[in-house]
């Protein structure tokens, strides 16, 4: 019984703060972006169809033929990443051809 209680007090927190919360975008009236993106801005805007006027780089980090973006994107914080020239979801393997 008290493998049972132990286990439950481990596995009840852990799923509760896993769940996925919805982030929203809280940025000061005076913050400016590190980097202006403007390839990144029109994929964001095609993909999500929002205008780029909407969509606001908070972080970004390059690397050599790579990169990870968080992006505010009409009020909610997503994140995207960049692998040679193309840019895709943070999540979005592009190795999977096939959809399960």
């Amino acid at each position: 019984m008290k493998k049972f209680l132990f286990t439950i007090g481990l596995v009840l927190p852990t799923l509760i703060f896993a769940q996925e919360s919805k982030k929203e975008c809280d940025l000061p009236a005076d913050f400016k972006e590190p980097s202006k993106m403007p390839r990144l801005k029109k994929f964001i805007s095609i993909d999500k169809n929002v205008d780029q006027s909407k969509i606001i780089i908070v972080q970004a980090q390059n690397g050599y033929g790579s990169g990870i973006y968080n992006v505010c994107v009409d009020g909610k914080l997503m994140k995207y990443k960049k692998m040679g020239s193309i840019f895709m979801n943070y999540d979005d393997n592009p190795l999977d051809a096939v959809k399960k």
